[in-house]
Order: structure tokens, then sequence, then C-alpha cells
């Protein structure tokens, strides 16, 4: 994992920005260059969009500030649009984005299945892997974990475990973190040998978990368990209900626990 610059979307209706506080604190860990974005929708019939634009230029420009002060380098940007998470994507494509960062709040299932959030957008949609970040909370037990699939034979499966414990390791590497690794399985006759995936993934035998259940509930309860700070999952590229699946599950996971998100594509 090479991070060269992270695309950091800053959501104009709220003061809590996690996002960009991960963003931040990951600049001076890496050198990473920041890339601010917003992008300003349409309001009501008498809002006064003068006003909005300013007061998000204004949240932009602090912090710009604040990278200086951290030694930081970033560029802002601001565009207006009618979709923002599509325009979003545009934009991280545009400036070739190593990395997406993204508050997330948590949403009941059902408002997911009634209609695709803008992390299910994002998800599908984004070139490079994107970073679901829950609150400011500190990655204070510096641990992270991350779901493989150890049994899959298809060539694009094997290529994301590959970059999903590139990912773990990187970050391992970064931010000093204990990196966990996860498989579910469902076919109790032939279960993932887990001396084997621990050679895989270049990891104690003691940090490696092979539990029987669907992915997103053996994930979640995982990562409470053992209080990871990041959970890194994948997803293959679908269209139609295949692809409603990969987000559904991604989803899933992050209305589930505490714990960042980063899905990887």
């Amino acid at each position: 994992m090479v991070l060269n610059k992270i695309f950091v979307i800053v959501d104009p209706t709220t003061a809590e920005q996690p996002a960009f506080e991960r963003a931040l604190l990951s600049a001076k860990m890496t050198g990473t260059r920041l890339h601010l974005y917003a992008c300003l929708t349409p309001g009501p019939a008498g809002d006064d969009a003068s006003a909005a634009e300013a007061r998000v230029k204004d949240l932009l420009g602090a912090f710009m500030l604040r990278c200086q002060d951290a030694g930081v380098e970033a560029v802002e940007e601001l565009e207006q649009g009618d979709d923002w998470s599509q325009a979003a994507v545009r934009a991280a494509a545009r400036c070739s984005a190593s990395m997406v960062f993204k508050n997330s709040f948590e949403h009941r299932d059902v408002q997911r299945q009634m209609r695709p959030t803008s992390d299910f957008t994002l998800l599908r949609l984004a070139a490079c892997p994107v970073l679901l970040v829950k609150d400011r909370r500190d990655w204070s037990h510096r641990r992270v974990l991350a779901a493989i699939n150890s049994g899959s034979t298809d060539e694009a499966h094997i290529k994301l475990n590959h970059q999903i414990i590139s990912f773990a390791q990187n970050f391992t590497d970064a931010y000093g973190s204990d990196a966990h690794f996860v498989t579910a399985y469902s076919d109790s006759n032939h279960p993932p040998q887990a001396a084997e995936l621990a050679a895989t993934c270049g990891a104690p035998p003691e940090h490696v978990h092979v539990i029987k259940g669907a992915a997103a509930p053996v994930i979640s309860v995982l990562a409470d368990d053992i209080e990871v700070d990041l959970i890194i999952i994948g997803t293959v590229g679908r269209s139609g209900i295949k692809g409603r699946v990969v987000g559904n599950t991604a989803e899933k996971i992050l209305d589930h626990t505490e714990a960042d998100v980063l899905v990887v594509n």
C-alpha cells in the first residue's frame, strides 16, 4: 500500500468531522498529502445559498490552517452538485486519490434497505479504498482486524485477499498496530486450516481466527470481542443483485461495530 494522497470528504452539514481528524493524524504519521473536498447540494427554497457557501469555505479554510500548522501538504476543493456522493467519486478519481476518508454514522437495517446510502455509493463506485470513520476517538488499542475469504478459488478474490493482507501489514507498520485476521466459513466438513492461514498472512497463530458463520456477524462480534480500532474488508466490483449483496455486507458490519471500516476494492 502506497499512500500518496488521501481524499477527505468534508460534510458541510455537521461540525463533527471525524474523517478529517483521522486523515490529519494519518498524514502526520505517513507524510501523505490531503485533498479536502466538500460538495454543496441545493437546499430547500428560501435557504441562503451564499451563507451556506461562506460557512463551508470558512470550515475548509480552518482545516487548511490546521494542516499548515501540522506541516501537512493539503489542497481544498468546493463544488456544487445535486448528488454529492457521485460528485465525490468523480472528484477522487480526478485527483488520483490513493484512499477516500468519509464520516459514517449508524443506520437501522431497514433504512439501508429502503434506499442506497452515500456509503453504499462510495463503496460501489470509488476507484480506490474507502475508509468509513465512525467517530473521533483515538485508535487506542492499535489493533486491526482484516477479514479474508480463504476458501475462494476465484482469481479476483485471491488477488483481493493479498491486497487485504498487504493493507493490514502496512497499517501495522505505519501505526504500530497489532494485526489480526479472520475468515468465516460455512462448510463444517472442510474448515479452513488456521496454520496455513497464519503462514499466508505472516501472523502468529493466536492472531488468526477461523470461525463458522456468516461473514458480517462473525466479523462484527469478533471485532468487539478483541477491541479492534479498524476492520479491513474487501469487495469485488459487481453489478446488479450481487453488487447490492456486497454493499450490504460492508454496511451490516459498519452498523454493528464501534470500529472504523476500511473497504478495499
